[in-house]
């Protein structure tokens, strides 16, 4: 959002940025980020926001402030008091929260309101509140049969009807669903004879049904063709497939049940999805899936392993890699990789569970399965790599490590990771030339890509520090450390080997700028992964190498460097309006906790105050500032 802000900034002139459908932002986290925005705007600058209903923003606060203009429905659409007025004048008056359901449900539609109040009357139910409000039935169901019938033929009932399980009414799509042709004149045509069909705004090719008249439709569907609804879903599912629309292919095919038909459209996605910079996506649909699928669908389970230690969450890695440990499959796993059995050793190489002679036995297996062309082949020899250095054959993990470049062409986001692992080694032997170039190789992938979220891009950080202050650019390796840091939260045990050497790597870096309290932070963490996959070959004995060199050392005062883990991922949050109350309350941890590890930012930053402790990671780079800053507010006792 910074970054977003500081574009609007830029622009120098009064612009409008318009957010549609803001109906979807349902995820607090992004509720909280665009009203960071909204704080943090330019002069001159507006933003309209369209929903379907109210997101939950501080609009209390901007209507006081007098920096919020309401346009609340079209002239014709009723508002929850007009819907009042109405119902009371049925004779069935409401409560506010049942006016504003039936205002929601109705979308402002008259008729339909007064319909859905007249039905309650009629049913002799008691006033204040509302049942149902649906079309599929009574008196609003009567209603749009007997306006849409007369003038419909059969065709069109039928087209209507089976496209109802669209949201969005494309020519194309519902052609396919609906087994008609001419969708796209179809459309136009019932469009202009009913306002219950309306095209999408900005577009005059797609279509959106009322939601009344979805309901109605959707019925008709049922009456006409018992059974169909799945069928119908699973046609568009299909269609969405085959065009690429993953996110819509997947919903349509959970609503088909087809539950495993699902699953094996995530599962031909996953890489793409995740090397397009869309591992929040991914991580989303996966979500969706209950481990009754995963131990069906194996190669699933390896993918939400590899999603989940990507992302940070050790527990839930480790149970989905259980899965696919105690599991057979004999088919095509549908990823792009060879087998089940070698996608499964590429995760057993990431977890290193049983040691780094096991790492190197599936790192082989991998990579003499995996054919070239496929999207899983860099990943197999990074890792290959990976298991060789860990082992100490150096020259062949260096080779592994060239061969993944290679096969991970310019775009591929493993790419980065391997040339890291290149990097390390050349600094190991002195050649900082060599790790120059490949730092700055890597590091153009990673912003290309997308790919710098994730936890193998915390060894290209690491690697970019080290090299820019070994050749005395302090400024740039601080940048990359300050980077760095603010990816140790994804350091875990599910992935012990990446963990362990990304943070020496960033403990040695530290202590090339006398950072002993940076450093002692990182190993710590270090140790910790350590003591539960103590199995770690060379890596080992670099970190016991590396606890006696901070033991001869003598500045262990605490800074901004030796934030734990828990801490960066509260930093960011102090710079929003949210209590400790409200923080604790979407964390699910105690306010207790949560304003202990403020204290403990404030001392490590050494302010006395949540205002002093933003602007004092802003100056130091952790956060990134909005332009013209303007703190949030914030209550008195944060």
């Amino acid at each position: 959002m910074p970054r977003l802000s500081a574009a609007l900034h830029d622009l120098g002139r009064p612009g409008v940025l318009v957010l549609d459908d803001a109906h979807r932002l349902v995820d607090r986290t992004c509720l909280d980020a665009l009203a960071a925005l909204l704080d943090h705007l330019p002069r001159g600058f507006q933003v309209v926001i369209a929903a379907r209903t109210e997101p939950d923003l501080p609009f209390a606060r901007f209507r006081a402030e007098r920096d919020l203009l309401e346009i609340r429905r079209s002239g014709l659409a009723l508002d929850p008091h007009e819907t009042t007025a109405l119902a009371a004048a049925v004779g069935h008056p409401l409560t506010p929260d049942a006016a504003r359901v039936l205002t929601e449900r109705a979308e402002g539609w008259a008729a339909g309101i007064y319909l859905a109040t007249l039905a309650h009357v009629d049913d002799g139910r008691a006033a204040g509140a509302l049942v149902d409000v649906s079309g599929r039935h009574g008196y609003i169901a009567e209603y749009l049969g007997s306006e849409l019938r007369p003038d419909l033929d059969e065709e069109d009932v039928t087209f209507l009807t089976r496209t109802s399980v669209l949201e969005v009414v494309d020519p194309p799509v519902a052609e396919a669903v609906a087994g008609l042709p001419g969708a796209a004149e179809r459309l136009r045509s019932l469009a202009r004879a009913n306002q219950l069909i309306a095209a999408v705004a900005g577009t005059d090719v797609s279509y959106r049904y009322h939601r009344l008249l979805r309901d109605y439709l959707e019925a008709e569907l049922e009456r006409r063709e018992p059974g169909a609804t799945r069928e119908l879903h699973r046609r568009a599912a299909s269609w969405f497939a085959a065009a690429g629309e993953i996110a819509q292919a997947v919903e349509h095919a959970m609503r088909s049940g087809d539950i495993d038909a699902a699953a094996d459209i995530v599962t031909a996605a996953a890489l793409p999805t995740l090397y397009g910079g869309h591992g929040d996506t991914l991580d989303r649909w996966l979500q969706r899936f209950d481990d009754a699928v995963f131990e069906r669908r194996p190669p699933l389970a390896v993918i939400a392993s590899w999603i989940n230690i990507l992302g940070g969450r050790p527990e839930a890695a480790d149970r989905m890699a259980d899965i696919a440990e105690r599991s057979t499959f004999s088919g095509a796993p549908g990823d792009g990789s060879a087998s089940f059995e070698s996608q499964r050793a590429m995760l057993r190489v990431m977890m290193a569970r049983r040691g780094p002679e096991d790492m190197l036995t599936n790192a082989m297996l991998a990579a003499s399965t995996v054919p070239p062309g496929s999207p899983w082949r860099a990943n197999a020899l990074w890792l290959l790599g990976s298991a060789h250095r860990i082992n100490g054959a150096t020259a062949a993990a260096d080779a592994a490590f060239a061969d993944s470049v290679d096969a991970a062409g310019p775009s591929g986001g493993t790419a980065a990771a391997a040339l890291a692992g290149r990097a390390s080694l050349a600094m190991a032997r002195g050649d900082w030339a060599a790790a120059d170039a490949f730092t700055r190789e890597s590091d153009v992938i990673v912003r290309r890509s997308r790919y710098g979220d994730i936890l193998p891009s915390l060894l290209v950080r690491v690697a970019a520090a080290r090299v820019a202050i070994h050749h005395g650019d302090l400024g740039r390796g601080r940048e990359e450390l300050v980077r760095a840091q603010l990816l140790r939260p994804l350091a875990s045990h599910a992935a012990p080997w990446v963990a362990v050497d990304a943070l020496l790597e960033l403990g040695r870096a530290y202590l090339a700028v006398s950072d002993v309290a940076g450093a002692s932070s990182v190993v710590r963490q270090a140790e910790e992964i350590a003591r539960r996959r103590p199995a770690l070959g060379l890596l080992a004995s670099d970190l016991t190498k590396m606890r006696r060199r901070l033991h001869d050392a003598a500045d262990t005062r605490a800074g901004p460097s030796s934030l734990t883990a828990a801490e960066l991922r509260l930093l960011p949050v102090l710079s929003t309006h949210l209590s400790f109350q409200e923080i604790s309350e979407r964390w699910h941890l105690s306010r207790h906790t949560v304003k202990t590890q403020a204290m403990s930012v404030y001392g490590k930053l050494q302010v006395s105050s949540r205002s002093e402790a933003v602007e004092r990671a802003i100056e130091i780079g952790l956060l990134e500032p909005f332009p013209g800053l303007a703190l949030a507010r914030r209550t008195p006792t944060d």
